[in-house]
């Protein structure tokens, strides 16, 4: 198991830095997973730490080892593209031998190993089929098997399970755990998905145009996100535009905002500039709650439910708070009471959930993500 830092690295075509002063560390054994968008330099990032790409600036450290000026195949880097890069003359068996033939590994070895590595990937009654007649978990277990027959200290996963459909990506999730938990790889994965990060990652690095803009634990990023593009990355969310009324005056740290839902109270936030300040209020759908009592402390506002989606395990409730402001409530299936369109509702929240995010965005900037509801001041 290999530990790995990445310390400021800068990649620069142009004028436009791809990777801008990026810098973080691989727990040895651990998943991370760099998450961001189309263009946030994830591709780039991958390149850089596999040796297929010169950084500008910056060091890659392997242990104590710096290794940007090393070549890929000096790295011990198994890695898994996009697009896999199957090559359609090979069987399943050859191409899991190519790195060690590469390699110039001993016939026999590469012959004991190829075999172990189709076994543990579950394909070893696939070694003799070429990809067109491999479906695309087999393809994928194919390209996984293939970086890790050298057995890597560092795995590498270039958002090999972009093409995949849902059921076949939590089969490819499955194959991932399953080989992480028996080889005990340093793994990097980079995604545009945030339901598989989160899923997947043990520590999450949030990237947008080549900048990081938050690391941490996947829940935490969930639950207290640093800025609105986080907030909306990871899922849908309920975001309104506010005014600080207080500072935090207790022990709890509690802030007063104003809100076009009224005032709402929120738990444990740092950094405000004072009284006055713009701020953006973000809650997400499933942390507000339905009930005609509401807890001691709890915010609350009337609403009315507008329309109701099945969603499969949930429903989502779009509803008008005070003021025709939009809101989205998502509850479980099997919680959920008999809802109607036009229902006088009662929301409550913990101040716990609602997250003050700085600065002010503007309505309509953004690109709205499917389930988003955005309030504004007025």
């Amino acid at each position: 198991m290999r530990r790995v830092l990445l310390d400021g690295l800068v990649k620069r075509y142009g004028g436009v830095a791809a990777v801008d002063d990026v810098s973080f560390e691989l727990r040895p054994g651990g998943i991370t997973h760099v998450l961001g968008p189309s263009g946030a330099g994830k591709t780039t990032l991958a390149r850089l730490v596999a040796g297929l790409e010169r950084a500008d600036d910056g060091e890659i450290y392997f242990d104590d080892r710096m290794v940007q000026a090393q070549p890929a195949h000096r790295r011990g880097v198994g890695m898994v593209f996009e697009d896999l890069g199957l090559w359609p003359g090979l069987t399943v068996a050859e191409h899991v031998g190519f790195p060690l033939w590469m390699g110039r590994r001993p016939r026999a070895e590469r012959r004991r190993r190829v075999a172990e590595t189709l076994s543990a990937l579950r394909i070893d009654s696939l070694a003799n089929r070429r990809p067109e007649h491999l479906s695309a978990p087999q393809r994928l277990r194919t390209a996984l098997a293939r970086a890790m027959v050298t057995q890597p200290e560092l795995l590498i996963l270039d958002s090999p399970l972009r093409t995949l459909d849902r059921r076949e990506r939590e089969e490819a999730r499955e194959d991932l755990r399953q080989v992480r938990a028996e080889s005990g790889v340093t793994t990097l994965a980079f995604t545009d998905d945030p339901d598989e990060a989160m899923a997947m990652a043990e520590v999450l690095v949030v990237i947008d145009l080549g900048r990081i803009v938050q690391i941490g634990p996947a829940a935490e990023l969930y639950g207290r996100p640093a800025d609105v593009f986080v907030a909306r990355l990871l899922g849908p969310t309920n975001l309104l535009q506010g005014q600080v009324d207080n500072l935090p005056g207790d022990p709890r740290g509690e802030v007063i905002v104003r809100t076009p839902l009224g005032r709402l109270i929120a738990q444990g936030t740092t950094g405000l500039s004072g009284p006055g300040a713009p701020v953006t209020i973000s809650v997400r759908p499933e942390c507000l709650t339905v009930a005609a009592s509401v807890p001691a402390g709890w915010n609350r506002f009337p609403a009315t439910v507008e329309r109701i989606v099945f969603r499969g395990e949930i429903r989502q409730v779009h509803a008008r708070g005070p003021g025709d402001w939009p809101i989205l409530i998502s509850v479980l299936q099997g919680q959920a009471p008999a809802f109607r369109e036009g229902q006088s509702l009662t929301v409550s929240v913990a101040p716990e959930h609602v997250v003050v995010l700085p600065g002010k965005f503007a309505l309509g900037s953004l690109q709205p993500r499917s389930g988003d509801a955005e309030t504004g001041a007025g």
